[in-house]
């Protein structure tokens, strides 16, 4: 399967909490994928090990490639300037 477009972004959750949510796309399929805000903070925990809801649609190379900057996007959420 290769990857037209991956993309991700924290969005905010009608309920006050915040989400990520993911845009895939292949050559023959698309998805938007949007995580719990529990997922989304279980993500930030794990130091962004792949969610199961996206492991059909990302191999393990593609994901790591991207670690790190959505480790970057919820740590500019999760961490303030205060701690």
């Amino acid at each position: 399967m290769k990857l037209k477009k991956f993309t991700y972004s924290l969005r905010h959750a009608e309920n006050g909490g915040h989400y990520v949510q993911f845009d895939i796309r292949s050559q023959n399929n698309g998805a938007k994928i949007g995580l719990t805000p529990e997922d989304t903070e279980e993500l930030w925990l794990t130091c962004a090990e792949m969610p199961t809801v996206v492991a059909d649609l990302v191999d393990d190379r593609t994901w790591e490639a991207h670690r790190k900057p959505i480790l970057e996007m919820l740590a500019a959420h999760y961490v303030t300037t205060s701690d």
